[in-house]
């Protein structure tokens, strides 16, 4: 699949907000942003979560929430925070906005939630 950037917004717990360009990655689960970041919007860590990064490594990253908003969607979502690297855009967040990814055409698309 192609790579793209989305325009977002984030803001933390206290609101602080930064505009940024997040990087959709499909085969990440949350949102990701790099610790200097995660500072800059006062980013508070509940959890810890282990990980498989993509070259094999397993890692501990911290967990915490952010306020995303996409095309006028505001969610609040998990977001790990990564020792640094590109903000990413993860798919509980894609699937939390009720969009998908249209690789061909670089792009996210509405789709309808589902209840089996």
């Amino acid at each position: 699949m192609g790579l793209f950037h989305v325009p977002a917004r984030l803001t933390g717990p206290t609101g602080r907000t930064e505009r940024l360009e997040l990087l959709v990655d499909t085969a990440a689960t949350f949102v990701v942003v790099p610790h200097v970041l995660a500072e800059r919007l006062g980013l508070q860590p509940t959890r810890t979560c282990p990980l498989n990064l993509a070259g094999g490594r397993e890692e501990t990253w911290p967990l915490a929430e952010v306020r995303l908003s996409l095309d006028g969607v505001d969610v609040t979502t998990p977001c790990l925070i990564a020792p640094e690297g590109p903000p990413l855009l993860g798919a509980v967040a894609l699937e939390s906005l009720l969009l998908a990814v249209d690789p061909v055409a670089k792009r996210l698309v509405p789709v309808k939630g589902f209840v089996g």
